[in-house]
């Protein structure tokens, strides 16, 4: 036997599960909210950043809510419904994932067939512009030419009557 190690055999990669990252949500990150005490009544204002419990309740992670731009609050144990709420809208309101060359394919077909039907609705539009034109130049040659072949008519002159 030789003094070399066998090299192991790599696991074929199709065993290997890829983890896909959320995408990042679209627009600006939102504002975390909290109650305070303003004399006997309470009132919401700006916080320091979303509890960690908020983000459970909205299925966010506190690690990609943090690359993402959100502020967090660790020190914060205050849930409120207004905050989960919010960050449950905003990860409904995320970015797409990308379509597969099929999907891409489709829409275009489906955008090209709008077109040329839009497209064959527009010719027949002029089509009844340009006779709705027609007609309104021919009534305009009839008005214009009874006006010119018309004959003037001849001022009458005053003979004056003897007496």
């Amino acid at each position: 036997m030789s003094s070399k190690q066998r090299k192991k055999t790599p696991k074929p990669k199709a065993a290997l599960k890829e983890e896909v990252a959320p995408r990042r949500p679209v627009g600006k990150p939102l504002v975390a909210m909290v109650s305070s005490r303003n004399g006997t009544e309470m009132v919401e204002r700006e916080g320091r950043g979303f509890s960690l419990g908020e983000l459970q309740k909205a299925g966010w992670e506190p690690r990609l809510a943090r690359d993402w731009g959100y502020r967090i609050d660790s020190r914060r144990r205050s849930v409120l419904d207004s905050n989960v709420s919010a960050l449950a809208t905003k990860s409904g309101a995320m970015a797409a994932p990308k379509k597969t060359e099929g999907e891409i394919r489709e829409d275009i077909e489906r955008v090209e067939k709008a077109i040329e039907k839009e497209a064959e609705e527009l010719k027949e539009e002029v089509v009844k512009v340009e006779k709705a034109a027609k007609k309104e130049v021919a009534k305009a040659e009839k008005v214009v030419k009874a006006k010119v072949e018309k004959p003037k008519p001849k001022p009458k002159s005053k003979k004056k009557a003897e007496s």
